[in-house]
């Protein structure tokens, strides 16, 4: 096989378009020696003369043939090296995003604007699941990062805090505790049927942890939560951005202050995510650090 530059091919497409030497080496910036070595070194790889005379003013039958199968060489060679760069500075690919639904319909809005304005060629999957399915599809490699919960510390994902919002009571409008003018204490929530749900998990207390274990309804879907709130069945605790702001339902805050979810971004520990998937973390970050 032809151990052929691109080099030589490019330099040889130019001598040809310009007829001299001199002229070729004024283009390509390199003495005219220097380009009379690469025209010889290319003849001598394909074994035959490509200019008729050594003034270069005119091409034999295979130095016809030759430029034009150069220009489509050199052409293909262009293009692929443009794509190459594109891909490495991450202006095109796929990026394959999990998150917790509270991100996706509240945060990514905007953060997907500035990504597709960023990175208009680069195509976006984006899916809503719980913290666990976000952990599970970015350790197994179905997604390139996630926006999670929790921080699920493993030996095969690394987690960066996003964002710390605090927990609410949420209820009706004409439940009993809506009128409370003070932040709730968890003594509030002993007397009321209370609905649980897997953010429950987050909060420490001990007598919240109490409460919660003697539940007798826990709902881990939050739309179907917030649907058996709004029939009033009960109360339950969410992080804020998880309750619509235009609703039929009131968000309340709590007394203890610690009582908090916390996102992360996660993304793979042990290898690296594409240079599309890098440009989106940082519009990722950068937006949880703008709020």
């Amino acid at each position: 096989m032809l151990n052929i530059k691109p080099e030589n091919l490019r330099t040889f497409v130019t001598v040809a378009d310009c007829g001299t030497l001199q002229e070729a080496s004024e283009i390509l910036g390199r003495t005219p020696s220097a380009i009379s070595m690469s025209l010889k070194q290319l003849s001598e790889q394909l074994g035959a003369e490509l200019f008729e005379t050594d003034r270069k003013a005119n091409l034999t039958p295979t130095g016809q043939f030759v430029l034009e199968e150069s220009r489509r060489a050199l052409s293909s060679f262009d293009e692929s090296l443009s794509i190459m760069q594109r891909y490495t500075q991450g202006k095109m690919g796929v990026v394959k995003v999990a998150t917790v639904p509270s991100v996706a319909s509240h945060l990514l809005p905007d953060v997907v604007s500035r990504f597709q304005k960023k990175a208009p060629n680069v195509r976006l999957e984006l899916r809503d699941t719980d913290s666990v399915m976000v952990a599970t599809a970015v350790r197994n490699g179905s997604v390139d990062c996630g926006v999670a919960s929790l921080s699920f510390a493993s030996q095969d994902l690394q987690h960066q805090l996003l964002l710390e919002e605090p927990f609410g009571l949420v209820c009706r409008p004409d439940h009993s505790l809506a009128t409370s003018k003070k932040p709730l204490t968890w003594q509030a929530l002993e007397d009321v049927t209370f609905i649980s749900n897997g953010l429950c998990e987050q909060i420490r207390d001990e007598q919240f942890v109490r409460i919660n274990s003697n539940t007798a309804i826990q709902v881990h879907n939050i739309v179907t939560l917030l649907g058996f709130i709004q029939q009033g069945m009960g109360v339950t605790l969410l992080p804020r951005l998880a309750v619509p702001d235009q609703g039929e339902l009131c968000f309340l805050p709590l007394a203890d202050k610690a009582a908090v979810r916390r996102l992360y971004f996660l993304e793979p520990k042990h290898h690296r995510i594409s240079p599309a998937g890098m440009v989106f973390k940082g519009e990722v970050v950068g937006s949880f650090i703008r709020e």
